[in-house]
């Protein structure tokens, strides 16, 4: 019976540690152009690696 309650524990532990991902990831910037110009109202593209 100690045996169940130890795999149960193991089992409610491992479930409990499980993260939920964010749908989207929120970011602000602030971007310019080569001349040092702001970009504004003008959509940008952003790649991201990690």
């Amino acid at each position: 019976m100690k045996k169940f309650y130890t795999i149960l524990a193991a089992v409610l532990l491992t479930l409990s540690t499980f993260a939920q991902t964010p749908e989207k990831m929120s970011y602000q910037a602030v971007v310019r152009d080569s001349g040092d110009n702001l970009v504004a109202n003008q959509p940008i593209g952003m790649q991201i690696s990690i």
